[in-house]
C-alpha cells in the first residue's frame, strides 16, 4: 500500500509539472500581434417610461510600451445584425478624455480612453437590443493587443427633462479578441 501511494504521488507531481508548465513561447513576442478584432456586448436604451437610462462605457487601452495602436474601424450591430454605427461613415466617436475621436484614431503607448454609448448612439427599441461593438485595430509593428473592457450602467432619468440622476446598477461586460499578423 505504501508503495502504491508513493507511485501515485510521483505520478501526480509529473502530471502537474506537464499540465501546469508554461512554454517559453507564451511570453513576450508570442503575445504580440500586428492586427486584431475585439468584440463586446452592450446596451443603450430607456425603460420604465423613460425614467431609467441604460448605457455602456467601453474602456480601450494600449499597454504596449513602444508601439502605437490604430483604431481602423468601430462598428455597432443591433440584435438583428444590422449596423447601427460605423466609424467609416460617421467617424470614430470622441473619447471622454479627448485622446481619440473623428480626427485621431491612434492610441500611443500606455494611453487609455473611455467611449460611452451616450455620445454616439440613439436609444434602442426592445426588439433590437442587446447590441455588439466590434473594433478592428492594427499596429505597424508587433504590439501587445488592444485591451478593451466594458461596463453597463443604469441610472435614474427624468423623463420630462432628460436629466440623468443617481446610478442604480453597474456591471461588467465581457469582450473577446482575435489576433492576426500581417507577416
Amino acid at each position: 500500500m505504501l508503495k502504491t501511494n508513493a507511485y501515485i504521488f510521483v505520478a501526480a507531481i509529473v502530471a502537474v509539472r506537464f499540465v501546469g508548465a508554461t512554454p517559453a513561447e507564451a511570453t513576450g513576442e508570442s503575445l504580440k500581434a500586428r492586427e486584431g478584432q475585439v468584440r463586446c456586448g452592450g446596451n443603450h436604451f430607456l425603460r420604465i417610461n423613460g425614467a431609467e437610462q441604460h448605457t455602456t462605457t467601453y474602456f480601450l487601452a494600449n499597454f504596449d510600451p513602444t508601439e502605437p495602436i490604430t483604431i481602423n474601424e468601430l462598428r455597432v450591430f443591433d440584435a438583428t445584425g444590422a449596423i447601427i454605427y460605423d466609424s467609416a461613415v460617421s467617424g470614430l466617436p470622441a473619447s471622454l478624455n479627448g485622446l481619440i475621436g473623428p480626427l485621431n484614431n491612434t492610441l500611443y503607448p500606455h494611453q487609455s480612453v473611455q467611449i460611452t454609448t451616450e455620445t454616439f448612439l440613439p436609444y434602442l427599441a426592445q426588439d433590437v437590443r442587446p447590441m455588439q461593438l466590434v473594433i478592428a485595430w492594427s499596429s505597424a509593428r508587433r504590439a501587445l493587443p488592444l485591451d478593451v473592457g466594458a461596463s453597463r450602467q443604469a441610472r435614474e432619468r427624468n423623463p420630462t427633462t432628460g436629466a440623468v440622476g443617481a446610478e442604480r446598477m453597474r456591471s461588467g461586460v465581457g469582450c473577446d479578441s482575435t489576433l492576426r499578423d500581417r507577416d
